[in-house]
């Protein structure tokens, strides 16, 4: 190694190690839309990429929590502020222009503008790549896969959905709602046109009302729906494809250091998580007489894969929350 090499290489170890030494001096207030486990889970995977000082604030599920947080935080402005949820990170936006924000936990937040500027996060979609390249794994036979939606909060989502199926060898048969009213015969409507059912996290066909509806069909037509969350597993779905949220809050951990280290959220596009969790629910597969043969794909594939049962973990952390919680 010559000389010339060496002074750089020297000079580039020694920038990074100031460069993180720097960004862990600084100070970022967490604040969370509320107190649940989902979220806890985040900030203990954020926690183990960022080592530095941190301001937990709690919004409680309600927006009106936000005032007294709001003037400590502008008394005292952090260095960064890390929203946990959508409450969050919209009290975040609306108050906070100057602050870099990094958020996490947020279904579909492109939709919500929460992009741009000072602000840029960890989206809680999926890749439908990924998605349905499981699906093929997990039920060969299955071809036609139906999924209700509304185009003014999912019609993007359900544009790639479906060059994603294409792509994958699968038909999608989407048919649109613009109110919960409408769930019960767009279902009839494609109930006997499907293989499975798809869900994904449109706030006008997941509501607490619905979603039972929608699992007593299923049921009744021996149709799988495969969902995207531990909860929706928990009340009757035979599978969810979903994020791995403490690997959500790593990949905001190493946002966050990016920004503390001088790089602007505006050219931080919007990430996808990264790491996938495949919870299958044996009952309900048995319930409609389906066999996953789980030990099959984890031998071939390097999927992340566990077994849903009312004693485990997933179930008692669950009950904890309810339906409407995952949009908050």
């Amino acid at each position: 190694m010559n000389n010339k090499l060496r002074i750089i290489l020297i000079f580039s170890v020694f920038y990074f190690a100031v460069s993180v030494g720097t960004a862990f001096c600084s100070e970022i207030a967490v604040i969370k839309s509320q107190d649940l486990p989902i979220y806890q889970q985040a900030l203990d995977g954020f926690k183990k990429i960022y080592r530095g000082k941190v301001s937990e604030y709690d919004l409680k599920g309600r927006p009106d929590e936000s005032a007294d947080i709001i003037i400590a935080l502008k008394k005292d402005p952090p260095d960064l502020i890390l929203t946990i949820g959508l409450y969050a990170a919209r009290m975040a936006k609306e108050n906070f222009s100057q602050t870099p924000v990094v958020y996490c936990m947020v279904y579909d937040p492109l939709r919500l503008s929460l992009s741009g500027g000072n602000i840029t996060g960890v989206s809680l979609e999926t890749n439908p790549m990924d998605t349905f390249m499981r699906i093929k794994d997990f039920f060969p036979s299955s071809k036609r896969i139906g999924v209700l939606f509304d185009p003014v909060k999912s019609g993007k989502t359900v544009n790639q959905a479906m060059i994603a199926a294409q792509r994958s060898g699968l038909t999608l048969i989407a048919e649109e709602v613009t109110s919960e009213k409408q769930i019960p015969d767009a279902l009839r409507a494609i109930q006997h046109k499907i293989d499975l059912l798809w869900m994904i996290p449109d706030s006008t066909v997941v509501t607490a009302e619905s979603i039972d509806f929608i699992f007593l069909t299923a049921l009744e037509n021996n149709t799988p729906v495969i969902s995207f969350s531990d909860e929706m597993v928990r009340k009757g779905a035979v599978m969810a494809i979903l994020p791995d949220y403490h690997s959500v809050g790593e990949q905001a951990g190493r946002l966050a250091i990016d920004i503390l280290r001088g790089k602007s959220p505006a050219k931080i596009p919007v990430t996808l998580s990264e790491k996938i969790r495949t919870l299958i629910n044996p009952g309900i597969a048995k319930k409609i007489g389906i066999e996953i043969n789980a030990d099959h794909v984890r031998s071939t594939k390097s999927y992340r894969i566990e077994l849903y049962t009312p004693e485990t973990n997933v179930g008692k952390i669950q009950r904890q929350s309810n339906t409407k919680k995952i949009y908050e």
